[in-house]
């Protein structure tokens, strides 16, 4: 295996990030899809993206894409789990049961079983690179990350977790899923009930700098050294857009109406805080992917900065940067679909992360953002 941490003193690591979003995972799935690619010509080596960066992160759907390479699928593989299964994942629950939950766990828990392995563990060594996997514990009110480094502070409590659970538990979003109940052992062994709700209820819905502290500070036992030339993270979006309510609306708006409110305005602030940080304290690739107008344009307009629309930001920590990052995402706005010549999306409803209707259209936008804006050979100085 190519990815281990011996060779951190030869080399730059590499890190990969991915948010949360529901079926809008097809959009970083494809940009995954023309890493893989833009990658094996340039090294002109045919390896899956787990022999390629050394520790993998993601959150809610952004995990199922993490462990998914983690364990070796190809990005193709793991575009084609929500071609082949997204709609039954999202085919609603009959009511009264609707009333605590929009979709039953069924589905997702036997597809995700079928596909990492109903008995693969955290640490049972089917992983072939370093992954961090965020969840909300909710029996404590603690954010956890799910880790397979054997230093880890946690690592003996969890390595017999299957890792469907931990999966599971990521993308339990409220409203959505039920909460996801795992029994972890204490430290005298005696297991200990708790349930967890999807990562992206945090800060971390985009785990940007999560994945950056896990692979950097001495705390977390792997204590990578930073630098420009040293550590490269990559950072995939699944598309955002502000959550606008009409006036006068709101006054009529439920319970339901709210939670669901709540819970996607929480992930696009957490996404935006998540990426700014990375932004003061990160460098663009050299030569930077062309930075199209309207993204920044859409951006400031909404109150949401792009990942094109924050270059203004001073460097604010100094002059020194830790690390060159890079930010995949895109808005999801009328301006900038039709930028992208697709004029005939409904950006409101590509906005909603449990659109079956939308599956296609998801697909199309991850295909024209990969097509824009993946440019590896600005990166290919940390990959050869």
């Amino acid at each position: 295996m190519e990815n281990n941490t011996s060779n951190s003193a030869t080399r730059p690591m590499r890190l990969l990030s991915i948010d949360g979003g529901g079926l809008a995972g097809l959009i970083p799935a494809e940009a995954l899809i023309e890493i893989e690619s833009q990658l094996d010509a340039l090294t002109g080596r045919s390896l899956p993206l787990c022999d390629r960066f050394d520790l993998i992160g993601g959150t809610s759907t952004g995990a199922i894409l993490a462990v998914g390479l983690a364990l070796g699928l190809k990005a193709n593989e793991l575009r084609d789990f929500y071609l082949k299964f997204g709609k039954q994942i999202f085919t609603k629950v009959f009511l009264p049961e609707r009333f605590w939950h929009s979709y039953p766990s069924g589905p997702l828990e036997q597809h995700l079983q079928d596909v990492f392995g109903d008995d693969t563990t955290l640490g049972g060594g089917k992983l072939r690179t370093n992954i961090l996997i965020v969840s909300k514990n909710v029996t404590l009110g603690t954010t956890w990350f799910f880790t397979n480094n054997p230093k880890g502070k946690y690592f003996t409590n969890n390595q017999g977790l299957p890792l469907w659970q931990i999966v599971r538990a990521s993308s339990a979003a409220p409203t959505y899923f039920p909460p996801q109940p795992i029994s972890v052992p204490d430290d005298e062994g005696q297991p200990q009930d708790y349930e967890f709700i999807d990562g992206g209820v945090s800060s971390y819905n985009n785990p940007s700098m999560q994945v950056f502290l896990e692979a950097t500070d001495p705390t977390y036992q792997f204590g990578w050294p930073t630098g420009t030339g040293t550590l490269l993270l990559m950072s995939l979006g699944t598309g955002f857009n502000a959550i606008t309510v009409p006036a006068g609306k709101a006054s009529g708006y439920n319970l339901l109406d709210w939670a669901r409110y709540a819970i996607k305005e929480l992930m696009n602030d957490a996404n935006l805080q998540q990426n700014v940080l990375m932004h003061l304290i990160g460098q663009s690739p050299a030569g930077k992917a062309p930075a199209p107008s309207a993204e920044a344009t859409a951006a400031r307009a909404t109150g949401v900065p792009a990942a094109d629309a924050l270059d203004f930001i001073s460097p604010g920590l100094g002059a020194y940067k830790a690390l060159t990052y890079q930010r995949i995402t895109v808005s999801l706005t009328r301006e900038r679909l039709d930028g992208l010549n697709l004029g005939d999306i409904d950006p409101a409803k590509v906005g909603e992360m449990d659109a079956v209707d939308q599956i296609d259209n998801f697909q199309r936008i991850g295909q024209a953002i990969a097509k824009e804006q993946v440019r590896m050979d600005l990166l290919k100085q940390f990959f050869v």
